[in-house]
């Protein structure tokens, strides 16, 4: 309203000049001083307003005659001229002042006062608006943060006037205004991705803390992570890679890779191109990698669309195959099956126009049988029975990239030793299964589990035959070794010492005392227990016809679980008997019939080895119904098969 007046004033001011000029002298000086007077009132006399900004230089229009003389009257704001008009260093005037926070801003109204030497003459009033503070928009700190770039907070409007920092986990980091938003250094703080952090925003004027603007819990940005590779982890590659690929679990804007070849605790830094395709890094090679060597692709870091970044340097090592290499052959070194074919396989897919022919030296009668895929195949039909047979691969054969140099190897083996036949089945129809060995013609004879719960013999029995297999050459040319792992397969089946009819097996064999009814090993009647009839089993039957058929020299005739050794006294049995006792360590209780069983016994299998055919034979009882005890055995056994 008093701007107004003045500016009215001004008007009839200007009329009444007009006016005064037709007046006398003396009416001119006192309309004279009036102007004056009002012209200073409005100028001096009336405060003019000033609005704070926060985001630029607050000024207004104000003209000064030698501003460096004008002192200032304020609390909170200091002035200063703008628009200088100089002579030298030394200001003329200035048309505008400016004014700047001493101290915090407050919102509100405040006065600044401008006058020559700070005195009341031409002293000018400057009415400051301050408005409220700039406001901060926190919504971006609802989602996961990166910790790779600067976190920018969004603000009401530009700030210079204050400084913002960010203190999170107790670690501090500087702001920098950008426009209408800070920029705070979060990459500064080390933060880890994927984790919760309290986040604190304060906000400063010259140094000094201002407030806490925003305080809340964030979450950083999960790392980015690679998922696949075209090569895998320690991985030995065969083909010839150009490059290797990287699949990662966000869309990757830069990414930094190094190819390394290592040799001993040396990395050899290969030449290579990195290529960043949204999710994709693939680090692409000048040259063929060079074969049989170890290498290391190492992703150094990555930089995602939402600002993540890897945990650590993904670091993937992996080899080039040399030429196809021997993994193994599908044939032991013994016990090869006569007529076997024996696959070699390599650990690659073999070239298929090659002639491998021409990279093989068979012997023994084994002969070429074909290629396919990353194996070749050998027949041994030529080879006989318990025949040595070689096969020797030069490094000449080629992977199907054409890569070779790595396929030398031999191999020597035998076919089969023995001959399995049937020599009868049991009373439910089980086969009772006979093991031949040698050529010689002089046989021993060895049986297991005539007692189907005495199963440690028969494990002894499979023990042996193994052995025998393994050491046939051992087996002296005048001899053959016959073996009968179980006769009673029905009791061993289900766990009994009689046959599948419920009779003592051991007791069935048509001796001069054989016994319908007998006892068993408890000192019990047995009613029955001998068979309706001398040898009326099959099983029976089975290895007494084996034995009129092989009529051998010696048979040995194993049970549990007394720990003693018998003979039949029958031929040389009774020194035979001595010397696997001296070997095996079991007490030799021949012709001691008492201390040998604590139980009435009759029709037993050697009693009609020798009352029927004169045979030798040695009656050995283990010392456990489940162990094989063959280590205990083994030198008597090779000992009885040497007399």
């Amino acid at each position: 309203m008093v701007k107004w007046l003045c500016m009215d004033m001004k008007r009839k001011l200007s009329r009444v000049l007009t006016w005064l000029k037709q007046l006398p002298l003396k009416y001119v000086v006192g309309g004279g001083v009036l102007i004056l007077g009002t012209a200073y009132f409005c100028y001096f006399g009336i405060s003019k307003p000033v609005t704070f900004s926060y985001a630029n230089a607050t000024c207004v229009r104000h003209t000064l005659l030698f501003p460096s003389l004008h002192k200032i009257n304020s609390s909170g704001f200091s002035v200063y001229s703008a628009n200088e008009i100089k002579i030298g260093n030394f200001p003329l005037a200035s048309s505008a002042l400016c004014f700047e926070p001493s101290d915090i801003p407050q919102a509100g109204s405040t006065s600044v006062s401008v006058a020559p030497l700070g005195g009341w003459i031409a002293k000018k009033t400057f009415q400051i608006t301050v408005p409220p503070p700039v406001g901060v928009n926190a919504n971006i700190l609802e989602k996961p943060v990166s910790i790779s770039k600067p976190l920018k907070i969004d603000l009401s409007e530009a700030d210079k006037t204050f400084a913002y920092n960010i203190t999170i986990a107790e670690k501090k980091a500087p702001c920098e205004a950008d426009g209408n938003q800070i920029k705070c250094n979060i990459q500064e703080l080390n933060l880890d991705q994927g984790k919760s952090y309290p986040l604190r925003l304060d906000r400063f004027f010259n140094d000094k803390e201002v407030a806490t603007v925003t305080q809340k819990d964030i979450t950083t940005l999960s790392a980015t992570q690679v998922k696949e590779s075209s090569i895998k982890n320690n991985e030995t590659v065969y083909v010839k890679p150009k490059s290797v690929t990287l699949v990662l679990d966000k869309k990757v804007t830069q990414a930094h890779a190094k190819f390394y070849r290592l040799e001993g605790d040396k990395k050899n830094q290969l030449e290579a191109a990195v290529t960043v395709t949204d999710g994709r890094v693939e680090v692409a090679l000048k040259d063929d990698l060079p074969r049989s060597a170890d290498y290391e692709v190492e992703l150094e870091s990555v930089e995602a669309e939402d600002g993540s970044g890897l945990e650590d340097p993904y670091i993937l090592p992996f080899k080039t195959s040399g030429g196809p290499k021997v993994t193994g052959i599908s044939v032991g070194r013994t016990s090869v099956p006569i007529g076997a074919t024996a696959a070699i396989s390599f650990d690659q897919p073999l070239l298929e126009s090659q002639d491998v022919t021409k990279m093989l030296a068979l012997g023994g009668g084994a002969s070429f049988a074909g290629k396919k895929g990353n194996q070749i195949l050998i027949s041994l039909a030529g080879t006989p029975k318990c025949g040595d047979f070689t096969i020797a691969i030069n490094n000449d054969i080629q992977s199907n990239y054409e890569i070779g140099g790595n396929s030398a190897w031999n191999f020597s083996g035998r076919t089969v030793c023995h001959t399995v036949g049937s020599i009868g089945a049991s009373s439910k129809g089980r086969p009772i299964s006979a093991y031949y060995f040698g050529n010689g013609g002089q046989t021993i004879l060895f049986t297991g589990a005539i007692h189907g719960n005495e199963v440690g013999t028969k494990y002894l029995m499979d023990r042996w035959i193994q052995d025998l297999e393994a050491n046939a050459r051992n087996i002296p040319a005048d001899k053959s070794v016959v073996v009968v792992p179980q006769i009673n397969p029905d009791g061993v089946a289900s766990g009994s010492r009689t046959n599948g009819r419920n009779i003592d097996l051991n007791r069935n064999f048509a001796t001069s005392d054989w016994r319908k009814d007998i006892t068993d090993v408890n000192n019990r009647p047995f009613p029955g227990g001998g068979g309706d009839a001398p040898m009326s089993e099959p099983e029976t039957r089975a290895i007494a016809g084996l034995a009129q058929r092989l009529h051998p020299s010696l048979i040995l005739s194993y049970h549990s679980i007394g720990g003693v050794v018998a003979a039949n006294q029958a031929g040389g049995s009774n020194g035979l008997a001595a010397k696997y006792s001296q070997l095996s360590g079991y007490r030799n209780t021949t012709g001691q019939t008492s201390d040998t069983f604590e139980y009435s016994v009759s029709g037993t299998a050697d009693d009609w080895y020798a009352e029927k055919l004169g045979v030798a034979s040695i009656l050995v009882e283990l010392s456990s119904h489940t162990s094989p005890q063959f280590d205990r055995n083994q030198k008597a056994m090779w000992a009885m098969v040497n007399s």
